[in-house]
């Protein structure tokens, strides 16, 4: 049965007329089950359930609203080869009312990004190069970063960044907030720039804007296509 509910996930999620990673669990559950043998199979459906829930990490439980209807639904996360880090979407409309906010009235040049890792399950050697990069792809072109620190010992996932200026600052705020970034959802605030400097002396001085540099054998972290709900784009 796990098998059948993943063969089906994945099919959803590759087929190029289908435009979302993610399927109804009931809609699942109804084609698998028929109405005449769903009694005698629910016992085994609710157990496969279970097991993906605590087992499958390509396969994450949401809420979203489909032709108007809430329904719990499953989304398929894309595999990414060689260790490989990337963005997953978003977890709230494009535009909400506190990603507008923070671009207008951004209060400092600094801001404190957390879940960008989690330390007890990094493997790769360079983890944390790859956690800088992605943050700088995402926000190239969009906001200058002239200062950036990736906290390896953090339980938080934390990273620092500086920006050239306060709309920097805002602009990429609005870029992470809120975004899915390897199966974790990121939250980003403000820091006061005299803490900044303090908890960061080399970062006075820094003025030139920093650029993601491509590491070999790994894809972009911008190689997963975006996939939004119809409750994102509400």
């Amino acid at each position: 049965m796990v098998e059948d509910i993943i063969d089906i996930l994945r099919e959803n999620c590759d087929s190029k007329d289908n435009q979302s990673s993610y399927m109804a669990v009931q809609h699942v559950r109804d084609q698998l089950l028929s109405p005449s043998k769903r009694h005698e199979l629910q016992p085994i459906w609710d157990k496969a359930v279970r097991f993906i829930e605590a087992n499958e990490s390509r396969i994450r439980l949401e809420s979203q609203i489909i032709q108007g209807e809430e329904f719990e639904v499953w989304k398929w996360i894309h595999s990414v080869p060689n260790g490989a880090k990337v963005w997953q979407g978003q977890a709230f409309g494009e535009h909400n009312d506190t990603a507008t906010s923070s671009l207008r009235y951004s209060p400092t040049p600094c801001l404190k990004v957390k879940n960008m890792f989690d330390t007890a399950v990094e493997s790769d050697q360079e983890w944390y190069e790859s956690v800088e990069n992605a943050i700088l792809e995402k926000t190239e072109d969009i906001a200058d970063i002239v200062h950036i620190y990736v906290d390896d010992e953090s339980k938080e996932g934390c990273v620092y960044i500086k920006c050239s200026s306060r709309e920097a600052a805002g602009k990429a705020r609005q870029c992470l907030h809120g975004w899915w970034f390897d199966g974790r959802l990121i939250t980003a605030r403000y820091l006061r720039l005299e803490h900044y400097h303090k908890q960061f002396p080399e970062s006075v001085k820094a003025v030139r804007p920093l650029r993601f540099h491509k590491q070999q054998q790994k894809p972009s972290s911008l190689s997963q296509p975006y996939y939004r709900s119809t409750l994102e784009m509400t």
